[in-house]
């Protein structure tokens, strides 16, 4: 589920303290929770195809859905 990017006026930084805000945060963490982290094959999709983590070599790798 794609998470709302907060209000355009909301203070994304504390300016007391420096730190971000709770709201900034939150969706930081949200962001960082979608990273993809696993090597990824060379070779990119094509038509109709999606990337499909291969648990036999580790990689994310062009495949049917």
């Amino acid at each position: 589920m794609k998470k709302p990017l907060p209000p355009r006026d909301a203070a994304w930084f504390d300016v007391k303290t420096g730190r971000p805000t709770e709201i900034f945060f939150d969706w930081a963490k949200d962001i960082d929770g979608r990273v993809l982290r696993d090597p990824v094959a060379v070779a990119s999709p094509t038509n109709g195809q999606v990337m499909i983590f291969n648990s036999s070599t580790g990689l994310w790798t062009p495949g049917a859905n």
